[in-house]
């Protein structure tokens, strides 16, 4: 009985692990990050932070800083209360 079972083990043990192996997907997926265009800019006034004048475009805040397009992982905290409706204002600040 012993020796049954270490041949289905032998068996089994391979199959299983190359079922696991062909499973697996390896495709590649990309991301498109699409950057506001020039018609967009020159439409809409600008919010400037951090001495940029920033875009908020397909639900994200970009800049250009030296010709290249740039964004944020996550919102700033000025340019999400710019977007939340305050306009970057402190009221009853000096």
């Amino acid at each position: 009985m012993n020796r049954i079972a270490k041949i289905m083990l032998a068996a089994i043990v391979p199959l299983a692990a190359m079922t696991a192996i062909s499973s697996h997907s390896t495709t590649a997926e990309a991301q498109v990050i699409v950057y506001p265009s020039d018609a967009y800019v020159a439409s809409y006034r600008p919010v400037y932070y951090n001495g940029y004048a920033h875009y908020y475009y397909n639900n994200h805040w970009y800049y250009r800083d030296h010709g290249y397009w740039h964004g944020y992982a996550a919102e700033p905290g000025y340019l999400h209360g710019y977007r939340g409706g305050w306009g970057g204002r402190r009221y009853g600040w000096r």
